[in-house]
């Protein structure tokens, strides 16, 4: 059994759901999936709380417990090892080193990660299937898991898998068609909650000037390119962002899983600094994708340390720390 807590919204979902599928195909007995969705609850929005959207997604089966995932399946080293943890944070939290502690359960089948550590070394010999996975009864993950290389092979199961279960929209058949018969650029503009007070200092990247430059260069790259813009406040693009090109928007209405399926329909992409914007372009089969990208992931350069996504084979637009 693997279990796994999830945390953040949909893209941030996706990361921690690919490393649990491909610590799944390492181990030979293909295991059965438990999720913990409890810690979405603590996490809300000026827009509606954050959810499981797997349920619309072609994922393997799972099941769901919102139990402490340690102390209902771990086994007993497991769990003793889990309560000397919490009780050294308690009474020595001062000088409480959890990094020390995540390396030392690693080797315990508790593979527990912090926010901002995306270090594939760590794990690199459990990946590869070097170090004994199945001599754990159950593996319980925790963590972002932010960086490819935590499921590199397994990508034609991820783009198959990363599918909606219902059909297109019957009142998206036309813009569809738009999309599948040009040279349709997806922009990805991530607005809301990154301009917050909260999150603006970490994730603010992608302002205006961003995604002038990037639709500019892309237009360089990409013979009569259409564009479809995807927004959490189309309004905004709507006004921001005109261009002399042919553009389109995603539909106001539409449910997560569809405007999904339209990103990563489409042929080339403009990414912002959004999971969701990332996984578009990974799932998209087009092999000759033209992906344009920020230069640094987050406005935090300490963050940029531990950021693992923004690929070689990307097309970088330089951008401001703001």
């Amino acid at each position: 059994m693997i279990c796994n807590y999830f945390s953040g919204r949909t893209g941030n979902q996706m990361f921690q759901y690919a490393f649990v599928r491909k610590l799944r195909e390492i181990r030979e007995n293909r295991d059965s999936l438990v999720f913990n969705f409890s810690l979405l609850s603590q996490h809300k929005t000026g827009e509606k709380d954050y959810k499981d959207t797997f349920e619309d997604f072609n994922i393997v089966p799972y099941t769901i417990n919102n139990n402490n995932l340690v102390l209902k399946f771990g086994s007993f080293r497991q769990r003793f090892l889990y309560f000397v943890f919490q009780f050294e944070a308690r009474i020595f939290r001062k000088f409480f080193n959890k990094s020390k502690w995540f390396r030392r359960f690693s080797k315990e089948g508790l593979l527990f990660s912090e926010y901002n550590n995306h270090d594939y070394a760590q794990y690199a010999p459990l990946i590869e299937g070097k170090e004994p996975t199945r001599f754990f009864q159950n593996l319980i993950v925790y963590g972002k898991f932010e960086n490819p290389e935590f499921f590199q092979g397994i990508k034609p199961i991820l783009q198959q898998e990363f599918t909606p279960k219902y059909p297109p929209l019957e009142s998206n058949k036309e813009l569809y068609n738009i999309i599948k018969q040009n040279n349709t650029v997806c922009v990805h503009v991530r607005r809301g909650d990154f301009l917050s007070d909260e999150f603006r200092k970490d994730f603010y990247v992608c302002d205006e000037q961003y995604y002038h430059k990037a639709i500019q260069l892309i237009k360089q790259k990409v013979d009569n390119p259409i564009f479809f813009f995807c927004s959490n406040d189309i309004n905004w693009v709507r006004d921001a962002l005109k261009i002399d090109s042919p553009c389109y928007y995603e539909p106001e209405d539409n449910p997560l899983w569809e405007t999904f399926r339209m990103m990563y329909t489409c042929k080339h992409f403009v990414i912002s600094n959004s999971t969701l914007s990332w996984w578009a372009q990974y799932v998209c089969k087009n092999e000759s994708k033209i992906v344009v990208s920020p230069d640094h992931w987050y406005n935090n350069p300490e963050m940029n340390k531990n950021a693992r996504l923004i690929q070689p084979e990307f097309i970088k637009v330089e951008t401001s720390y703001h």
